[in-house]
């Protein structure tokens, strides 16, 4: 935990990604008294004291938020919820949280607890390319049944799940290239932090791309093209992501001093980088 505050303070790359995610559903929900979101991957629950934040300061006042958080450990997942009902009472925002304690694979549509008449955000950062891909399409199928006004997707953007290990070496080998490139922006030299983020934090992923096969490789990254493909196979539309948003990425970018991050658009949806690599592509449908 103390790992990945130290990357989220240090890079952009996550901020980016709660940022740009938050940014669309609030204005997914501008006019809604009801609203519910579920997080895929909730984890400490980073994405939302920001996302309350604003709700709390809407001009109509705070809606009704209910958040429904999904993780493999329920005692975790409890954790995060219990924070972020402390938060939501300090801003008077009326809440509730659920939790559901399971991998995506094994959800299943009565777990969601939809009710009628709350506006429905779905949200993926960094998850879906976990799911092994005969259930991928059923989760998205099972996501786009529950009608969600917004989904929003953030994924790495690399081609990290082919079949050989050659392609996903070279892949691998210039992806992350770039995101210790932009650490040496970052970190001074011979940090010790440093050091602790890429042991704990990259190492593992670069690990399970390029030694693991089968279900044990789980690090199953695509680039947002073949992302686009997939959501618009199961039904869904490309939601273009507003000029507010790229207005708050700059100025996100604006408060690292190094200058070497780039941020790209790409039919509606917007890409993070560090200079001629992108690292992530964040993306917002509806069905």
């Amino acid at each position: 935990l103390k790992i990945y505050q130290i990357v989220y303070q240090a890079c952009p790359y996550i901020k980016f990604a709660h940022f740009t995610a938050n940014q669309a559903i609030f204005e997914a929900f501008e006019t809604e008294e009801r609203v519910h979101v579920i997080d895929l991957d909730i984890l400490q629950g980073y994405q939302w004291p920001a996302f309350m934040q604003a709700l709390a300061a809407r001009p109509s006042g705070a809606p009704f938020l209910r958040i429904t958080g999904v993780g493999p450990s329920m005692e975790a997942i409890k954790e995060t919820g219990r924070c972020l009902t402390e938060l939501a009472h300090s801003l008077h925002i009326p809440f509730e949280f659920h939790p559901i304690g399971e991998k995506l694979e094994d959800i299943k549509p009565h777990m969601f607890n939809r009710r009628v008449g709350e506006a429905l955000a779905v949200n993926a950062v960094n998850t879906l390319h976990r799911v092994p891909g005969n259930f991928l399409g059923n989760l998205l199928a099972m996501i786009r049944n529950q009608a969600p006004n917004i989904v929003t997707l953030v994924e790495q953007e690399a081609s990290h799940n082919g079949p050989y290990f050659l392609g996903r070496f070279l892949e691998a080998l210039h992806y992350y290239s770039a995101i210790f490139d932009s650490l040496d922006a970052t970190f001074p030299p011979d940090s010790a932090q440093r050091a602790k983020v890429e042991q704990y934090i990259f190492a593992p992923e670069i690990r399970n791309i390029v030694a693991c096969e089968g279900s044990e490789r789980i690090e199953r990254h695509e680039r947002l093209e073949k992302w686009r493909k997939l959501m618009e196979g199961k039904g869904f539309k490309g939601v273009l992501l507003s000029a507010n948003a790229v207005t708050q990425s700059k100025i996100l970018l604006g408060l690292y001093s190094c200058d070497g991050y780039r941020l790209t658009e790409d039919k509606g949806c917007l890409l993070l980088g560090w200079q001629d690599r992108a690292i992530l592509a964040a993306s917002a449908w509806r069905c």
